[in-house]
């Protein structure tokens, strides 16, 4: 019986796991948007979601008290050692996401399977994405 037993093995031990959980936030927090298989997008979202909260949460922070803003920045800090990708959490995304309650992010199906497994792919981005620059 599986009571109380939340999330996804993927196949994988608890380090593989949690280094896939951390490199896929990661990708999405620099890029956007990133293709990953639709169970790997659906074990993900609820640990992006909630670093996008806790980012919402030191960026409304950042002015009025800046002792609650590093200690959310150092927890942020935990889940996401790279310190580029962590103040592109904190100052971009946060900031971008303050007017949204929650949902701030969605998981698209694409229309074709992955080559090898036939799995069912999907794209997975932040809802309100910034625009991207144009490619010339």
């Amino acid at each position: 019986m599986r009571h109380r037993v939340a999330g996804k093995k993927l196949n994988a031990d608890t380090q593989h796991r949690q280094a896939l959980r951390r490199n896929l936030a990661r990708s999405l927090i620099l890029h956007g948007r990133v293709s990953t298989t639709l169970t790997k997008a659906k074990a993900i979202r609820p640990y992006v979601e909630k670093l996008v909260t806790r980012a919402r949460r030191a960026a409304a922070l950042k002015d009025h008290d800046p002792g609650a803003y590093v200690h959310q920045v150092r927890l942020l800090g935990r889940e996401i050692p790279d310190r580029a990708v962590l103040s592109l959490l904190v100052d971009r995304i946060g900031p971008m996401c303050k007017d949204r309650p929650g949902g701030y992010t969605r998981i698209v199906r694409e229309a074709h399977n992955q080559l090898g497994d036939n799995a069912p792919k999907a794209i997975f981005e932040f809802v309100d994405r910034p625009a991207e620059p144009d490619a010339e």
